[in-house]
């Protein structure tokens, strides 16, 4: 029976090849573009080998998905083709041009998978074995990967092909009334195209199935991490068998199709489907009911014991040192004198108010930005001090609206200038840090020969420079001091570039500004964290990189981290990266904040970074590249602290038993910051553990559902960086926790009065991060207070409250408050020494009106007018005191 074909004229094939044709390019052109600019960008960084190598393993991952796809395809067109001829006559041609576009499109969605084929071709042994299969680490997070991603895309390939081979059909017999009829009528050849696909769609489950037992390694369930008793006794061998079962189904739908027999086919997928509910869901689920659950512990036991091991390895857990720290109450006044190092470095400036205090007084300029306040340690001044600091960065849309120009953003107002930094423990009399860091230029303690900050944390736009017009560099009183870029850049000398980056970012302005040379040359890329992860996307990077002055320039710092989802036995976590359960930060990233240059150290060649560095060479170093002062500034992230500490606080138990019972679960305690009850941070200190006062990240455990402190873990910074360190107290021992002091601080009277005192004239009351400070085998803590006025910006400290076993006391500064604690002074003495005179007022109005002088040179307004407040405030006082 021949059916009429609609006639096309070469015309109108020349019409819908061109309609096609301008689809491509308009598609692709945008592609091109980016794709190019950033060669060109990747070039400039002396990477454009390794910029060509990631798009070769983006061809590649594509090209083989294409063909595989496409193969499908192929074969099921030809299919369905001698179908149609066996029963028509002639075949019903359906373009192959419909097919390849299909191909084309899956393919490039699968093709996200590049990093997959990477993990393939260059995994590194991990020297693990699973404890079930025996099969290296290795197998399950590099190999398997890929081959999964394989079978996906025939499966979507196959079931594609069943869905237009049923439409194809459906068409042709369109006319066909019953479904009796239909079985008549419809030729061998169909019967036999069916099958096959049913039969490649089994065979594909069945690897699919096989693949599920060492998927079960990974399972989260239960009291295991990891297969447990049932999955290894019964589900992996009920998949070993329904995989088998299900190729013999696939040889039974092909036998049916011979036979015409659709219905014998559809009989035959019941039957599978009912064998793999039964035997993977209704038999595990009744033996874990009827065996497991009754006889748990005993029957779990060393899977519980691999889901420790295995976890703790993942976690980067399994070196922890664990020492006891014998607590007691005997630490004196002579103590605290030996250990003044440590004193003089406990955080009073919390840095969410000490940000504040920045913006107010350090920002300079409506266009200058604080973005945060970070931790770091210096010598200074011949002691190991640590200190906060902050980057001055520029943005260009806080300039007044009428001078939000293109010329203005993009070639004068193009980089931020200088740091901010102050020890994280002095206190000014007026409440405020003590600045070792400070103004634009920079004066302080620490030197700084490169202050321009063209690449930064907030900054996102480009710039271009080397232009006709100079750039802005600082604000110097009535003026402006201008500059010229000198560093490194993507030339734009030619009119092609100007398009192309024209193109590239929407601005037709790069292509008509007369103000761009030869010379000039296009920064871009310029935030670090989209700057980093562009370089290296298969990284996952921190969510806060960390300023640090080195050699005199400025650099950022960002930890990288590895991560994989498919660890053997390893618990889940979602804190960083999404859901994780191995994690390792084997890389610090450090970027010049001139001139964009970037460094990725390898400080741990773990089996991930292997790969990496394998891979792609160009982009690593040797840690043992790194410089001294460079190693001086590295430090433990916090992100990874977190994970590792919510996952230490249940993983820290070594007895299965235990472990089954939670005997012994502890918590991360919460804390108050500003009325609120917060879970408590890691917090960086500078501890003596091992004879030196060091640079750590601590954070103390309670037991789960108590206050009381059980233990705290440390992460060392400086010498031995990276070994964790556990504190356990002694059994019977009680060391009050976080929110046992802050009840205290709540119940103590003459602290409730002056914190009533406060808000009665109109203050709020900020209270700080309660730090808990280990101190020769004993335990104190402090916490700050912080006075906000209602109208004022600026938060003063006011009082360090500090604690000892059973005493409490809040004086002006921490070492008053120590002095009080341990019985050196009084209160009342304390009280008599801050109270000022008539000549302490006076000098102290000078020193105001001084500073109120030199804010005003530097053209700080907004700090000006902070000063001629306070400089009224003591104007009132001395007047009272004359009065008197």
């Amino acid at each position: 029976m021949n059916q009429p074909e609609v006639e096309i004229t070469p015309i109108d094939r020349k019409i819908i090849t061109l309609f096609v044709l301008l689809v491509i390019i308009f598609i692709s052109f945008p592609i091109f573009i980016r794709i190019y600019s950033d060669y060109l960008w990747f070039q400039s960084l002396n990477l454009g080998t390794y910029f060509m190598k990631l798009i070769i393993y983006r061809v590649e991952i594509f090209g083989l998905f294409l063909v595989l796809s496409s193969l499908v395809f192929i074969l099921n067109r030809f299919a369905m083709h001698y179908a149609s001829k066996e029963f028509l006559g002639e075949p019903l041609k359906t373009p192959l041009s419909v097919f390849i576009l299909l191909s084309i499109l899956i393919s490039y969605g699968f093709s996200t998978k590049w990093l997959d084929l990477v993990f393939f071709l260059h995994g590194q042994p991990f020297n693990i074995s699973d404890p079930i299969f025996n099969l290296d680490i290795s197998f399950y997070v590099f190999k398997i990967p890929l081959i999964s991603d394989i079978l996906l895309l025939l499966l979507v390939s196959v079931i594609l092909s069943i869905i237009i081979s049923a439409l194809y059909y459906a068409f042709i017999f369109r006319w066909v009334k019953t479904w009796e009829e239909l079985r008549d009528v419809f030729p061998n050849s169909g019967y036999i195209h069916f099958s096959l696909l049913f039969a490649g769609l089994l065979v594909i489950a069945g690897i699919f199935i096989f693949l599920g037992r060492y998927w079960l390694l990974s399972a989260q369930h239960g009291v295991v991490s990891g297969a447990n008793y049932t999955d290894v006794n019964i589900r992996m061998p009920v998949l070993l068998l329904m995989s088998i079962f299900s190729f013999f189904i696939a040889i039974l739908s092909v036998y049916y199709g011979l036979k015409r027999n659709l219905s014998l086919i559809a009989m035959a997928f019941s039957v599978f489907a009912i064998a793999l509910f039964v035997g993977v869901i209704f038999v595990p689920l009744s033996v874990q009911k009827i065996k497991v659950d009754p006889n748990e512990l005993s029957l779990e036991e060393k899977y519980i014991e691999y889901s420790i091991n295995y976890t703790r390895h993942a976690y980067g857990l399994s070196a922890v040192e664990k020492n006891l720290y014998p607590v007691s109450e005997t630490l004196t006044i002579d103590d605290i004198e030996n250990n003044t190092g440590i004193i003089e470095n406990i955080r009073l400036w919390d840095h969410r108010p000490l940000l504040s205090v920045y913006r107010q007084k350090q920002q300079i300029r409506t266009y200058y930005y604080i973005n945060d306040v970070d931790v770091d340690r210096y010598y200074i001044d011949g002691k190991y001090t640590q200190i906060m600091i902050s980057a001055r960065e520029l943005l260009p849309f806080l300039l007044q609206p009428t001078a939000q120009t293109w010329v203005n953003k993009h070639l004068i107002y193009t980089h931020g200038y200088g740091v901010i930094a102050s020890p994280v423990n002095t206190v000014s009399e007026e409440g405020a840090p003590e600045l070792i860091l400070y103004d634009i230029p920079p004066e302080g303690s620490i030197n700084i020969t490169r202050p321009e900050i063209y690449f930064g944390e907030v900054m996102g736009d480009y710039v271009v420079v080397r232009t006709l017009q100079k750039e802005f560099d600082y604000p110097s009183g009535e003026g402006n001091v201008f500059t010229t870029y000198t560093g490194k850049g993507l030339s734009v000398d030619s009119y092609f570039r100007k398009l192309l980056f024209s193109l590239r970012f929407g601005d037709v302005n790069l292509l008509l500004s007369n103000y761009l040379t030869e010379e000039s040359k296009i920064l871009m890329y310029r935030n670090i964290k989209d700057r980093v992860s562009t370089v290296a996307p298969f990284l996952i990077y921190d969510e806060d990189p960390y300023v640090a002055v080195i050699g005199g320039e400025i650099f950022w710092v960002i930890d990288a981290y590895t991560v994989l989802d498919s660890y053997p036995y390893s618990a889940r976590t979602g804190i960083v990266g999404g859901s994780l359960n191995y994690i390792r930060n084997p890389v610090k990233v450090f970027i010049n904040a001139y001139d964009g240059s970037m460094r990725y150290y390898v400080i741990e060649e773990e089996p991930i970074i292997k790969t990496f560095m394998e891979a792609f060479p160009e982009v690593f170093i040797s840690g043992n590249s790194m410089s001294e002062e460079e190693r001086k500034h590295i430090r433990y992230p916090v992100d990874l602290f977190k994970i590792q500490a919510e996952i230490f606080s249940t993983y820290h138990m070594d007895d299965p038993r235990t472990f089954y019972n939670k005997e012994d679960v502890w918590e991360i305690p919460k804390e108050l910051f500003e009325e609120r009850e917060i879970e408590m941070e890691p917090y960086y200190v500078i501890v003596t553990l091992s004879g030196e006062p060091e640079f750590i990240l601590m954070l103390p455990f309670t037991p789960k559902g108590r206050d009381n402190i059980i233990s705290w873990m440390a992460a060392r910074c400086d010498e031995g960086y990276g070994e964790l360190v556990l504190y356990e107290f002694p059994k019977g021992s009680l060391v009050y926790g976080p929110m046992q002091i802050e009840a205290r601080i709540d119940q103590d009277p003459l602290i409730s009065q002056k914190f009533t005192l406060w808000g009665q004239v109109g203050s709020r009351i900020t209270r700080g991060n309660l730090l808990v400070i280990p101190l020769d085998n004993s335990i104190i803590y402090v916490e700050p207070v912080y006075l906000r006025a209602e109208n004022a910006e600026i938060p003063e400290l006011r009082g360090v409250i500090v604690s000892y076993g059973n005493r409490l006391t809040m004086q002006p500064g921490i070492m008053e408050s120590i002095k009080v604690l341990f019985g050196e002074v009084t209160e009342e003495e304390v009280s008599e020494e801050v109270t000022e005179d008539l000549p302490s007022l006076v000098q102290k109005s000078l020193d105001l009106y001084e500073k109120a002088m030199k804010e005003i040179k530097s053209g700080n307004w907004s700090g000006f007018g902070d000063m001629l407040q306070k400089l009224g405030d003591v104007l009132q006082k001395l007047n009272s005191s004359v009065e008197q």
